[in-house]
């Protein structure tokens, strides 16, 4: 739904997924007939952080982008030009916007030109706030505003969670909306850097709101969660609440690496050793004592991650009375022990994993099992073809808009 055109037929596709130190590419093949994607092959590689460079216009992530499509191709045989993005807060941000307006005629059927009329209201008022964030929250101006994406989150008549409102009859509709944004520097950078790979965008997503969608939360007090997604460099924290009407990500700039980086430092032995042994903590395949002397080193910088967490929950808790107490995790450090033992004596949550069982829509033949990649490919599957009145409607406003 937004600015690309879903094409819903049997295809391959990338998913590519672009990280602070990692790229990730799958390989899926779209199978209409079933609504699934079929990953056949996946890929990783490293870069380095290029100073006072966006991810973006950084030449070491170009080719290790360049490196992973390829591999992809050797690997399958399959050739693509699509690819469907998945990139960090810092490029993409996102934000729900809610609005709800009482009916002159609540006994009359609601139809297009009424519920036109909602999402043209709703999409002012969306971009209006994104421009005021961008410009207070970055060193660009209002007018540099750009809408990406936009998801059609919830739609309500009288506090009744509906698909498709035409035809009901009620007194209030309400309707909220994800808007994925970015700078137009950025979304003009992001143009080249695709095309450069020799790709074509099809669409893009912040891994928070595929996160989000994977979940399949109710429209209810029960859909009030967190999500800590653990990235090598970053850490993001997803706030969602009433099932997505509110979907608020931050970040940190502290993630899974540090933890490798420590424990090769301290053993002598490179990045790559160092992930084998952590990954070995992990599993619980290290002796007792090895256990508690890792725990030792770890300790300190575990500490340093929760008060990460604690400074995003405090702003949070700026805009919000309450916070939700059931968190998920995921990303590739999230499994390790003290992390969950130190947030539930610290923060007193209950932790969730997100699991591949929550991917419904994914035929895994690989064995990849990076839960914000896999998520970004079920997404992709779940998003409205062209046809689908909603999303053309969304698609032609945001045009409107921004022309």
């Amino acid at each position: 739904m937004g600015l690309f055109k879903k094409d819903f037929k049997n295809k391959n596709l990338i998913v590519l997924d672009i990280g602070t130190q990692f790229i990730k590419a799958l390989m899926m093949e779209v199978d209409k007939n079933k609504a699934k994607g079929i990953i056949y092959a996946w890929t990783k590689e490293s870069f380095c952080d290029e100073k006072n460079k966006s991810i973006i216009e950084s030449e070491k992530t170009f080719y290790a982008c360049q490196k992973a499509i390829k591999n992809l191709f050797k690997k399958t045989g399959k050739k693509t030009e699509e690819v469907f993005l998945g990139i960090g807060s810092d490029i993409l941000k996102g934000k729900t916007t809610s609005l709800c307006y009482r009916r002159d005629n609540p006994d009359q059927n609601i139809d297009l030109s009424e519920l036109k009329y909602l999402i043209q209201k709703i999409q002012w008022r969306a971009f209006d706030e994104i421009r005021k964030e961008l410009s207070q929250q970055t060193d660009f101006l209002d007018s540099d505003a750009r809408l990406a994406n936009a998801h059609i989150v919830d739609i309500k008549v009288d506090g009744h969670s509906i698909s498709d409102p035409i035809g009901f009859r009620g007194s209030v509709l309400c309707l909220s909306v994800f808007n994925t944004y970015t700078a137009l520097q950025h979304w003009n950078n992001l143009g080249k850097f695709i095309s450069a790979l020799g790709l074509k965008i099809i669409g893009v997503s912040p891994l928070a709101y595929a996160l989000f969608h994977c979940l399949d939360l109710e429209k209810s007090s029960k859909g009030d969660v967190l999500v800590v997604d653990i990235g090598s460099r970053t850490t993001e924290v997803i706030l969602i609440k009433n099932g997505g009407e509110i979907i608020e990500a931050k970040n940190f700039y502290l993630g899974g690496w540090v933890f490798s980086k420590v424990l090769a430092d301290f053993l002598g032995i490179n990045p790559e050793e160092a992930e084998m042994v952590k990954t070995k903590y992990i599993k619980g395949e290290l002796s007792s004592e090895a256990k508690k002397k890792i725990e030792k080193l770890f300790m300190p910088h575990v500490s340093s991650w929760l008060n990460g967490i604690r400074i995003v929950m405090d702003d949070f808790l700026k805009g919000y009375k309450s916070l939700p107490s059931k968190i998920f995790l995921c990303g590739g450090s999230c499994n390790l022990p003290l992390i969950e033992s130190e947030l539930k004596r610290n923060k007193n949550l209950k932790i969730h994993y997100i699991s591949p069982l929550n991917i419904v829509k994914i035929e895994n033949r690989t064995k990849f099992q990076e839960i914000p990649t896999l998520a970004l490919a079920n997404l992709y599957l779940d998003l409205p073809e062209e046809k689908n009145i909603l999303a053309s409607t969304l698609k032609r406003i945001m045009r409107l808009i921004q022309s």
